[in-house]
């Protein structure tokens, strides 16, 4: 579709407003660039139209927004962020709500409900503040690499519709004797200054034990000034602060954060979800396929199933439907991404057709039955049986 930039830019902006016809108007724009072919473009604003149902699901009914910084001044696209005195480099990337994607992140249900509990909170500060209730203005996200922490610091900005202030480590830390403090106080009284929240991505790099013997004097300066801001921030200023290495950080600055959550890598139930996400709209799989990637993936973060996920649609791309060889194209992408923590599930992946089939009927979390076996395999039944038969009879 000629100028598809322009037209689904508008249809971003159009969902947010969650109006029937528009959503009518999307799916039958869907439907005609599948028809046409145009199946990456449909993908892109069938997407659209997902995000705006797990938007519904995570977002509380009330959509009365509420901010105990109002008197702050507005975070335009004019605004340039602060920088380093010596270098000129930005402490920050300014990200405006028309800029951020509105996908939430899929968790498990229990965390996508904390989720939202905390945004009608940060919906609802003067109201908590009219009882005299000391609002929660800080959240800290832990949890291994490639989980959602980041996109769910994205989707926050976008669902609460405020600019977020991302900090740059490569501005922030510098080699000169107390500049690195300096520029953490610059950064904080600049997002002080605006309505606006603060995104505090690999939080660990200022944050660090004070105790640690590998480091010299100035780091204890540079938490102590980053306490200081932490608690000055409190005040009236929402800060997000995000890290993959939680056990490096201060004892004292966890005292500093309200909420804390911890982005587990996905289940099996989860897994599902992420793969279905991934795969609908684009290329249609079989419930059988769906919970072999699931089962495949054990042990994954949600990025390391995007990946897999990329990587089937650029066969299917290239070779076009995968019919009855899907377990061989998921092997050959168990052969492409070694890991320096295999799963046994992935080396089961590894062996022959009999096995996989053995594992996934086995496994408590797929446990697969021969119907679903022979679907996913494009054999039959007895075929199946007669595996299973053998591999029991090897293993006994």
């Amino acid at each position: 579709m000629e100028h598809f930039e322009i037209v689904l830019a508008l249809c971003r902006s159009a969902v947010q407003a969650r109006n029937p016809g528009v959503l009518n108007h999307l799916r039958r724009l869907v439907r005609a660039l599948k028809k046409d072919g145009c199946l990456d473009q449909a993908e892109l604003l069938a997407g659209l139209d997902r995000q705006n149902d797990v938007a519904q699901e995570i977002q509380p009914s009330r959509v009365v927004l509420s901010f105990v910084n109002d008197d702050r001044e507005a975070l335009t696209k004019d605004v340039k962020p602060p920088v380093d005195r010596e270098t000129s480099t930005a402490l920050a990337n300014i990200i405006q709500p028309d800029e951020l994607q509105a996908e939430a992140p899929v968790f498990d249900p229990e965390l996508s409900g904390s989720i939202g509990g905390l945004l009608e909170e940060w919906r609802n500060v003067d109201r908590l503040l009219a009882y005299n209730v000391q609002p929660a203005m800080s959240l800290m996200v832990f949890g291994a690499p490639g989980t959602g922490k980041t996109m769910l610091a994205h989707f926050i900005a976008q669902q609460l519709q405020l600019p977020l202030v991302v900090a740059r480590l490569d501005g922030l830390v510098s080699s000169f004797l107390g500049t690195t403090a300096r520029n953490i106080s610059n950064l904080f009284a600049f997002a002080h200054r605006y309505r606006c929240i603060l995104l505090l991505d690999e939080f660990d790099a200022i944050a660090k034990l004070r105790d640690d013997p590998n480091e010299l004097g100035e780091l204890k300066r540079v938490v102590n000034t980053l306490l200081q801001c932490l608690d000055s921030r409190s005040e009236g200023g929402f800060t997000i602060a995000i890290t993959n290495h939680q056990s490096l950080l201060d004892p004292a600055v966890w005292r500093r954060f309200d909420i804390r959550i911890q982005v587990p890598k996905p289940n099996f139930k989860t897994r599902v979800d992420i793969v279905k996400h991934h795969f609908e709209g684009s290329l249609p799989l079989s419930e059988p396929q769906i919970e072999f990637l699931a089962w495949l993936t054990s042990g994954y973060s949600g990025a390391d199933i995007q990946r897999l996920a990329h990587f089937v649609k650029r066969h299917v791309a290239i070779n076009g439907a995968i019919n009855g060889n899907f377990v061989e194209v998921a092997r050959r992408y168990v052969q492409l991404s070694a890991s320096d923590a295999e799963s046994k599930n992935r080396e089961a992946a590894l062996g022959d057709n009999e096995d996989i089939a053995f594992a996934l009927s086995s496994d408590p979390d797929s446990s697969m039955s021969q119907e679903e076996l022979a679907n996913l395999f494009g054999k039959a039944q007895t075929t199946i049986s007669r595996w299973l038969k053998d591999r029991r009879h090897t293993r006994a």
